[in-house]
């Protein structure tokens, strides 16, 4: 539970402090009008690419007898966020090191919240949302991530697609799944409109992969 009292105080100073114009800027994107976007990137499963580093870890795919495992070894994870897998299509994916959980990657499927966009999007039944992804320091540089999804994608269906939503800020995944075959092939995002929540998505043909 947060302390909105100290959120609320701690915002009200830094309005109080701030030029008029910046002042006026904060107001606009607080109250008035706000939007999160976040591109689609994802790809057929039976055109993954492996990356080229070997993985010496143990890979496997676990159902929802063995979700409870995952507790406490992802930090952006929480007891609700397994009740909702669940409650959906879901599958983890684990790298394991020996009886330690090195890293996992969650795919599901049906109606999904999606907690940046905060809404629910449906996925059809041939289709993966990758989502909650984590590495633990002590084993990241590995490919671990792209070692997962590609593990998990040559074990679906071939006219199946994995595939999920990326900030374009964050260029390090972006350039990570393009490695694996993922290309950009939408756009989804929320606006917020003097706290009316509106969503919209769009989609495209697959976009080359990106040479920045």
């Amino acid at each position: 539970m947060s302390d909105d009292s100290a959120g609320g105080a701690s915002g009200l100073a830094a309005l109080r402090g701030a030029s008029p114009r910046d002042a006026a800027t904060m107001v606009w994107r607080k109250f008035v009008h706000r939007q999160v976007e976040m591109g689609r990137y994802g790809v057929p499963t039976a055109e993954s690419v492996g990356p080229d580093e070997p993985c010496e870890l143990t890979l496997d795919v676990w159902g929802p007898d063995r979700f409870d495992e995952i507790l406490g070894t992802n930090p952006h994870l929480a007891a609700d966020d397994v009740r909702d897998f669940r409650a959906q299509r879901s599958q983890v994916i684990v790298v394991l090191d020996g009886d330690r959980v090195a890293a996992s990657s969650w795919m599901t499927g049906g109606r999904v919240f999606v907690h940046e966009l905060q809404r629910h999007l449906e996925v059809p039944d041939d289709e993966h949302f990758s989502c909650r992804s984590y590495v633990d320091p002590d084993y990241r540089g590995l490919s671990l991530m792209s070692h997962m999804i590609h593990t998990y994608s040559r074990r679906q269906p071939a006219g199946d697609e994995v595939w999920g939503l990326v900030y374009d800020w964050n260029v390090a995944s972006v350039r990570s799944l393009e490695r694996i075959g993922w290309r950009r092939s939408g756009d989804y995002w929320t606006t917020w409109w003097f706290g009316r929540q509106q969503g919209g998505e769009r989609r495209y043909p697959a976009r080359p992969a990106t040479t920045i």
